[in-house]
């Protein structure tokens, strides 16, 4: 079995590499990585290879194909900020890049099962009570959710003119651990905590909109769900999927568990630079259907998830406080 996953080196690359490597140790993985990574490549597993290049290149697709030769792809890559307002790179990135991979998996002629990485996003604001269906009307908003729609509309177009690439698209809601930016809530609320503890920051943590409700997961959790995805039988040419608990929690919450933690007082502030204007009240998805396909299910508690997250940034902190104090 030869898997490649694009965006290896980001957030999820390295635990969903890790996943495969625990459950699969006969497979052998390859990855697509590109510029500065969040995550240390010598992390990886143990004879993983990392190919560095830009997906929107045909030309580099086609090498990183010839030399890993997939019997699946999980392409994580892309623009995955829901902050973002260059409309013309999110599109390029997400969509563009994507259509390219698909391509040269056809040109190449032998089966392969791909995973698209996409949004719970796509759904738009969800209805009180009610998570959303993968049956449900798309109703985007946002450069990014929109871009993640496009990419589905033109997947499944592609899929539908090839017998030999089946695509699996997931509609992962919110997902959290270490080595995710401070651009999202649990790391920037994370980081700030621990660089306060650590003396490197005032006691003051900045916050956004805090009244949104969302669908909070462990890392560890959904590439579980990716990894199940793709190791059972199916026949779908194309299908969608959510990612997702089915329960929200009202960002508030988190960072009150956040600061339940915290090892020092700390106050909260409103940073009008952290408000979106496209921020949406609430976004919950439906879980049920990953669950039928694959058994899946949480496993990792929200309060063990944040905890994991903020020891992970304390250890950075403390570093960065020890080389502070080192001159």
């Amino acid at each position: 079995m030869r898997v490649l996953i694009t965006g290896a080196t980001g957030f999820v690359g390295g635990f969903l590499a890790a996943e495969i490597a625990r459950h699969e140790p006969e497979a052998e993985i390859w990855g697509v990585g590109h510029g500065h990574p969040p995550v240390d490549p010598k992390t990886l597993p143990a004879g993983m290879r990392v190919l560095d290049g830009d997906l929107s290149g045909g030309d580099f697709v086609r090498e990183a194909i010839a030399q890993s030769q997939p019997d699946r792809v999980y392409h994580l890559a892309g623009f995955a900020s829901g902050a973002g307002t260059d409309r013309e790179r999110i599109f390029r990135v997400n969509v563009d890049a994507t259509e390219t991979l698909l391509r040269v998996l056809a040109e190449a002629g032998r089966p392969c099962d791909v995973l698209l990485a996409s949004s719970g996003y796509v759904y738009g604001a969800t209805q009180p009570g009610r998570p959303a269906r993968e049956t449900d009307v798309a109703t985007p908003m946002g450069a990014y959710a929109e871009s993640k729609a496009a990419m589905e509309r033109m997947a499944e177009t592609l899929a539908a003119a090839d017998d030999l690439v089946k695509v699996t698209a997931t509609r992962a809601f919110n997902h959290t651990g270490p080595h995710q930016t401070t651009g999202f809530a649990v790391p920037a609320f994370a980081s700030q905590i621990a660089r306060i503890e650590a003396g490197l920051e005032e006691p003051v943590v900045r916050v956004g909109n805090l009244d949104a409700l969302r669908d909070f997961l462990d890392v560890r959790d959904v590439v579980r769900a990716y990894r199940l995805l793709l190791t059972g039988a199916h026949d779908s040419a194309y299908r969608v999927v959510n990612v997702a608990s089915g329960v929200g929690v009202v960002m508030r919450d988190l960072l009150d568990r956040l600061i339940a933690m915290a090892r020092v007082p700390v106050t909260v502030e409103t940073d009008p630079a952290r408000l979106r204007p496209s921020d949406i009240p609430e976004s919950v998805g439906d879980p049920g259907l990953l669950t039928e396909w694959t058994g899946w299910g949480p496993e990792i508690s929200l309060d063990t998830t944040l905890a994991f997250t903020l020891d992970w940034w304390r250890e950075l902190s403390a570093r960065e406080a020890l080389k502070a104090a080192a001159g």
